[in-house]
């Protein structure tokens, strides 16, 4: 990428009702393989469950990411702002930066499953993605069974472009991915008629 693009960065932590998304620190390695353990956390992911040594380097990365500069990746840190405890990861990805395209992505500790925290750490991400990023279009995308991940992207406004069928193999079969998304404009007026 062209040291010429001038990207403007996230300013971190995001600080929502009830949750802190920060940057991860290599201390954080132990909580995000608890939240991982449980194999219903990769369901219905196109993924090989990860190994304890996969997890170590997945923040290990995260951590070096933060000083790249422009930074295209967020991989963060979603934690119980009651209790500092990390619950899950909050995903932004600038894909496409002179186009202004991103992806979001979320993922919370089953234990907490339908309490309202995937929603609340969406929110986060596509104010930050269209406020302090200014992109234009964010994307998100999940396989077609994951029905909980599908009904967060809806309640967040997110309209479904459509299917990109059989796009992974892993675990001995074939995976969709179901692609949501929402442009600016969409989300300014979900904006103004929440503000």
């Amino acid at each position: 990428m062209s040291a010429a693009i001038n990207l403007p960065a996230l300013t971190l932590p995001i600080t929502t009702r009830r949750l802190i998304i920060r940057e991860y620190a290599t201390s954080d390695t132990a909580a995000v393989q608890e939240n991982v353990r449980d194999t219903a956390y990769w369901e219905h992911h196109a993924t090989e469950p990860p190994t304890p040594e996969k997890i170590s380097a997945l923040v290990l990365w995260a951590v070096q990411e933060q000083a790249i500069k422009p930074r295209l990746n967020y991989y963060l840190a979603a934690t119980r702002k009651d209790s500092g405890v990390v619950i899950g990861e909050a995903v932004l990805r600038i894909t496409d930066p002179l186009q202004r395209q991103g992806e979001f992505g979320f993922g919370v500790a089953r234990k907490l499953w339908k309490q309202g925290f995937a929603t609340e750490m969406g929110a986060a991400l596509l104010q930050a993605a269209f406020s302090q990023l200014k992109l234009h279009r964010v994307f998100a995308q999940c396989a077609p069974e994951n029905k909980a991940s599908i009904r967060v992207m809806q309640k967040l406004g997110l309209a479904r472009e459509g299917m990109l069928r059989d796009v992974g193999q892993a675990r001995g079969k074939w995976w969709s991915s179901v692609i949501y998304s929402i442009i600016e404009q969409e989300y300014a007026k979900i904006a103004k008629l929440q503000g």
